[in-house]
């Protein structure tokens, strides 16, 4: 008689090997393809698992190492459009098994509930010397969408893998949950695709030059940043004044911050560089000069400006306090920055406190 235990300790180590060099694959084609993945889990299954399987399936498996699951990994992606391409890129660094693999999302009845994910079955690649003990090993991988994942969990939390298992009285209750689950699944790839499309609008109308009607969202104003001539010419200025290197940083307090001054267009932005650009790089000379700082955020242009439209603008005291406490200040801090722009406007202004 087979000693199955004996036989799970025997592949084991093979199973490790196996699950590493299939992660470090999968890892490395999802980084190297840009596209961001919520999650990839992976496992090898546990001995008194796959022996009661063996046992429950005996009819079917004589040998633990005929079985396509004992590694098994989960790619879990934000978007269910993304899992279509998350297989494309795993079939060119993987030994796909398509007659065994499955689709579940088209293989579900519609008129059923159910969680619905891609199916791979998989092997090390044959042509990149692996040894045959590690190449023939067959192992899968899950790919679904971060919400199809939440369902699949859910379900099973719950212990219904049928429709049949469920009360008739709850089945309702599933339909309609799998339903909005579904919907929002495809939401969200709506969603997703507009934002790439507002995205490559506004970096399309930044660069040339047709961006000033456009409404000041966190889009835009990174898109200003990035791609903005003027704005770019601008801030490497700065940086020349101490030799700094610039560095990448969110604009997003600036969307809350602008408007506060009356700025809420991209063409509003550019009128505040035409009054004040030579008046900000003044105030950022006296901060700079002198100065050993090596690094400078890419927001350092929007800083300066706005410090300039305080300082020479038309601002009441209670304006400037506004603007600092919607960057975040508490009470304190938002006092003390609108005693220092009063202080420059008195200064430079000659302005009674």
């Amino acid at each position: 008689m087979i000693d199955r235990g004996a036989e799970y300790d025997e592949l084991l180590p093979v199973y490790q090997e196996v699950e590493q060099i299939a992660f470090e694959l999968i890892s490395n084609a999802l980084i190297g393809s840009g596209i961001h993945i919520h999650q990839i889990a992976h496992r090898i299954k546990e001995k008194d698992s796959a022996l009661e399987k063996l046992d429950r399936k005996s009819t079917k498996y004589k040998f633990l190492s005929e079985f396509t699951d004992m590694v098994g990994f989960r790619v879990i992606c934000y978007f269910s459009e993304q899992v279509n391409a998350v297989a494309e890129i795993l079939g060119k660094v993987l030994d796909v098994d398509y007659s065994r693999s499955i689709d579940k999302r088209a293989a579900i009845d519609p008129t059923r509930f159910g969680y619905i994910s891609l199916h791979f079955i998989c092997s090390l690649p044959k042509d990149k010397g692996y040894r045959d003990e590690l190449s023939s090993v067959k192992f899968e991988i899950q790919m679904r969408s971060i919400l199809q994942h939440a369902w699949a969990e859910i379900e099973h939390d719950l212990g219904y893998k049928t429709e049949f298992a469920i009360p008739t009285k709850m089945r309702r209750e599933f339909s309609r949950v799998a339903g909005l689950l579904e919907i929002a699944d495809e939401c969200f790839d709506n969603i997703r695709k507009y934002v790439s499309e507002y995205e490559e609008k506004a970096h399309n109308d930044i660069l040339n030059g047709t961006a000033d009607d456009m409404t000041i969202d966190l889009v835009t104003l990174k898109a200003v940043i990035s791609y903005g001539k003027r704005m770019s010419a601008f801030v490497e200025r700065i940086a020349g004044i101490s030799g700094a290197k610039i560095v990448s940083a969110s604009p997003e307090s600036y969307v809350v911050m602008l408007p506060k001054l009356g700025i809420t267009k991209i063409g509003d932005l550019y009128e505040i560089m035409d009054k004040f650009e030579d008046k900000a790089f003044m105030l950022a000379e006296g901060t700079l000069k002198h100065s050993e700082i090596d690094t400078l955020v890419s927001t350092v242009g929007l800083y300066y400006l706005c410090r300039a439209t305080l300082v020479f603008g038309a601002y009441s005291e209670t304006e400037i306090f506004d603007y600092f406490v919607a960057g975040g200040c508490d009470s304190k801090r938002a006092l003390d920055n609108t005693k220092r722009i009063l202080s420059l406007r008195n200064k430079y202004c000659g302005a009674k406190l």
